[in-house]
């Protein structure tokens, strides 16, 4: 006996609407990542293209790295920012050591910045900036 071909399904490509209904009728949702900093569990949520190109503007590394603490750190499971603008004196008198080095790590997988890349340019010219 002849057996009936096996159906096999095919997959339809997405339209122009469907791709601009997941992309701008509703926000794709970014990544978190769970990091413990001088033994508080804290959550970082992925950057938005803005606050990346935001990121840029600002006038150094130092002020740039703060910024980033302070706008991508939040209670963990929620939309509440841990920090304020306000806390950056505080923030920079932080000791670097591991947790500062996990933090700052998973920030760079969160925004796809290459850590060996920017470890290598620090070592090169550890001042610049």
């Amino acid at each position: 006996m002849n057996k009936p071909a096996p159906v096999v399904a095919t997959k339809k490509a997405p339209t122009r609407d469907d791709i601009r209904a997941a992309l701008i009728g509703s926000r794709p949702k970014g990544e978190t990542k769970l990091v413990t900093l001088y033994g508080m569990e804290l959550e970082l949520h992925q950057p938005t293209l803005e606050a990346i190109l935001k990121a840029r503007d600002q006038p150094d590394d130092k002020a740039r790295t703060v910024a980033m603490i302070v706008e991508y750190t939040y209670v963990p499971g929620t939309n509440d920012r841990v920090f304020e603008d306000s806390d950056a004196p505080h923030i920079l008198q932080w000791p670097f050591g591991p947790d500062m080095t996990k933090f700052q790590e998973a920030i760079a997988d969160l925004t796809g910045v290459d850590i060996k890349q920017a470890m290598k340019e620090l070592e090169e010219d550890p001042l610049g900036g």
